[in-house]
């Protein structure tokens, strides 16, 4: 279903935030907007469009697929998140396949209009730039975890990352809309027993509460030098 966009359809849109809301109403202009179901796919890896997508609302995850089909969670985008740049900057096929995990509204512009923004929008070829930039930096970051850690320790590497997503109270933190043990294995290659093994472990250690109803992290500063011992190592 097709719905209107305007400048505020955009606010909260991270890399619009600098600008104001007749700069947004032109941007808007280029776009249209889409509600997608709960598992509904937006973009298949390898499709050759180049539409880039503003989460209006709601959530999605972008996926890899194995030749065998084992599926491994790139990452999940909420509102206020872009997705499909890298399309539209370089023109190669899609590198992910993405799908509404929630009830989704998304912005789209098209690649020719997207490439026109950044040339004549300053601030949001910067902050587009700095998306990249932490893209990059996380791929880093998980090649190098893939390459030396082992499961454990990417597991706690994996936990370190979602305290650091939420707010930290008095070194405690609940984890908000927290993933079930399976999503926590395909985001780090590995199996769900494996990820239940250690947090049950976690959890009698005291470091952590994980179960239906809360996840919380009790010593965050204790589990990032847990990280960090092996990182450094």
């Amino acid at each position: 279903m097709l719905i209107e966009v305007n400048e505020r359809t955009l606010i909260g849109i991270k890399v619009f935030e600098q600008l104001g809301a007749e700069l947004r109403g032109e941007i808007a202009a280029k776009c249209r907007a889409q509600r997608y179901t709960t598992h509904e796919q937006v973009v298949s890896q390898h499709d050759q469009t180049d539409d880039v997508y503003f989460v209006v609302s709601g959530k999605v995850r972008a996926t890899l697929f194995s030749e065998s089909g084992r599926e491994v969670i790139f990452q999940d985008l909420k509102s206020g998140d872009m997705f499909g740049e890298l399309a539209a900057i370089d023109a190669k096929p899609r590198s992910t396949s993405v799908i509404a995990i929630q009830e989704t509204v998304l912005a789209t512009m098209p690649g020719s209009a997207f490439r026109a923004v950044l040339q004549s929008y300053p601030t949001v070829a910067v902050a587009t730039m700095q998306r990249l930039s932490t893209l990059v930096r996380d791929h880093c970051e998980r090649i190098f975890e893939f390459s030396t850690l082992g499961v454990k320790n990417r597991i706690h590497a994996e936990l370190l990352r979602l305290a650091e997503e939420n707010s930290a109270e008095d070194n405690q933190v609940t984890i908000s809309d927290a993933p079930t043990h399976e999503e926590i294995a395909k985001r780090i290659s590995t199996h769900r027993e494996a990820v239940t093994r250690e947090l049950k472990d976690m959890e009698r250690n005291g470091l952590i509460k994980w179960d239906r109803t809360s996840h919380i992290i009790y010593d965050v500063e204790k589990l990032k030098r847990m990280v960090d011992s092996v990182v450094g190592s």
